[in-house]
């Protein structure tokens, strides 16, 4: 009779939809110990804990709201181990995560958020007003999870529904959070890969307004997913940077480092999948740069990786860069390009990583193609008559004014990339090194915020000059803020191009940088 029942519960657990996941968290572990005294567990799940995933950065958040609003007992070291284990199963899968990355860094990103349909615009109106999109994308939950949303913004916020009395904001929420649960389900819990990043790599990567870059690094492991990071930076300028620091490995994917580059302070932020990382790391101000990169394992298999610039115009003779793994020594005769006239002049070793090929185009038109190594695989390659265009990017760039020590001027890093017409319209070249100057963008009487926004740098750089505060000299003693315009000319020969201008506002600093 007993084995009877058993067999019935076990029969009737799955018809209600399978067997349950195993406890994520034991008795002893610290998400237990620090967690289950206000999230009672129940049926060996911890309440709430258990009905969301989101990424290191938000566990972040989320750890530190439990400590300084709900009396969390935590130490700076209990912080680091508990972020670590909250991610061992609740953290977003590489793929989720990917999408919302440019939130990863703490920085400025320039992402221009815009609602793809209806259901998003009525996410826009009713919840990005003032999160950011990718904040609340962060997120994975389950049903209850999501719709216990709107009482948590209204006691953390009272003054939400005054704020949007326009609408009748507790309906539109419910809305809202129904249709979330819906795209973004919790699912399940995330299993770690047996995968780590110990190793040599080879570091490929572009910094705009510097160019591209090549490196080395290695990458040794400590304890409990702390790993040491060192290695060395070239830039096709000519110019090098040594690194090295520390970096933690959450959830087995999202790799976030902390190091030092020639003494200035940065953080990175990759992802770790597929046995390469590949993410950004960041310069604050007054060192003010990002730049992206990925890195593959340096005793991988022989291959081509990256061709730049990755275009030829038609009777220029153009010096390209090949660089990859294990690449051979190479002749003219062993390089190829499919699908276009193209003649190798020279080839020439740079290093063990790279190929200086010296190539010209007679193709007529706009042709999309690629490069290849005898051997070895191909890269992408453009073939075009000329540059047709400049655009500068991003079209509205946001910088803001430095607010204080833990608040600093936050820059723009403007861009200029080259464009081509073809039969099946407009495609992007790649980078040129154009040469950038503000201008005025007249909005009012007497506008004067060119005057106060300072000076771009020639390569893009722009860093905002002012506190923000009340600035006595301005009109109705208003701070250094404004929106001015940002202009651009390439010089290619005897050609000049000139872009369309973009735009830069600089506000307030951020000081709510989670809300993003």
């Amino acid at each position: 009779m007993r084995n009877w029942i058993h067999l019935s519960l076990a029969l009737l657990v799955l018809a209600l939809g399978g067997v349950p996941d195993a406890m994520a968290f034991s008795k002893e572990s610290l998400v237990w110990k620090k967690c289950t005294g206000c999230h009672a567990p129940a049926n060996g799940k911890i309440a709430r804990v258990e009905e969301i995933r989101t990424t290191p950065e938000e566990w972040t958040v989320i750890v530190d709201r439990m400590s300084r609003l709900h009396g969390m007992d935590l130490t700076t070291a209990e912080m680091g181990d508990l972020l670590k284990e909250l991610c061992s199963t609740q953290i977003l899968s590489p793929a989720e995560l990917d999408k919302v990355s440019y939130l990863n860094l703490f920085n400025n990103p320039q992402n221009m958020e815009i609602p793809k349909g209806a259901e998003e615009e009525k996410l826009f109106v009713t919840c990005v007003r003032c999160h950011s999109g990718a904040k609340i994308y962060s997120y994975r939950m389950t049903d209850s999870a999501w719709a216990k949303i709107r009482d948590f913004h209204l006691y953390m916020v009272p003054t939400t529904v005054n704020q949007m009395r326009e609408m009748r904001w507790g309906k539109e929420a419910d809305t809202v959070l129904a249709s979330l649960a819906k795209s973004h389900p919790y699912t399940k819990a995330w299993q770690v890969p047996a995968e780590k990043p110990s190793g040599s790599w080879l570091i490929l990567g572009y910094e705009p307004g510097k160019g591209n870059y090549r490196g080395q690094a290695t990458i040794n492991p400590g304890s409990n997913e702390e790993y040491a990071v060192k290695g060395k930076l070239q830039f096709s300028d000519g110019t090098t940077e040594n690194f090295s620091g520390e970096g933690t490995l959450y959830g087995g994917h999202a790799f976030r480092t902390r190091t030092q580059h020639d003494g200035n302070k940065t953080r990175g932020a990759y992802s770790f999948t597929d046995g390469t990382l590949k993410g950004e790391h960041h310069f604050p101000a007054p060192d003010f740069r990002t730049s992206q990169s990925t890195w593959y394992p340096a005793n991988g298999a022989a291959r081509l990786l990256r061709v730049s610039p990755a275009f030829l115009l038609k009777g220029e003779k153009t010096t390209l860069v090949l660089e990859g793994v294990g690449l051979p020594d190479v002749a003219a005769g062993d390089l190829s390009v499919s699908g276009g006239s193209v003649e190798v002049t020279a080839v020439r070793r740079l290093g063990p990583e790279a190929i200086e090929v010296e190539a010209v185009s007679s193709n007529d038109g706009l042709v999309k193609t690629a490069i290849g190594i005898k051997g070895l695989n191909s890269m992408p390659l453009t073939l075009a008559d000329r540059i047709d265009s400049i655009r500068i990017l991003p079209e509205m760039g946001r910088s803001r004014l430095y607010g204080g020590r833990n608040y600093p001027a936050e820059g723009v890093q403007y861009q200029a990339l080259a464009l081509a017409k073809g039969d099946g319209g407009e495609i992007a070249l790649g980078p040129v090194p154009a040469r950038f100057k503000l201008a005025a963008e007249v909005k009012r009487a007497n506008d004067d915020d060119l005057v106060w926004a300072g000076a771009i740098l020639p390569n893009g750089k722009y860093i905002p000059m002012g506190d923000y505060g009340s600035n006595p000299a301005r009109a109705m003693g208003t701070d250094g803020g404004g929106i001015v315009k940002v202009e651009a000319e390439y010089r290619r020969g005897e050609q000049v191009y000139a872009a369309k201008p973009a735009n830069l506002i600089v506000t307030m600093p951020d000081f709510v940088q989670r809300i993003k």
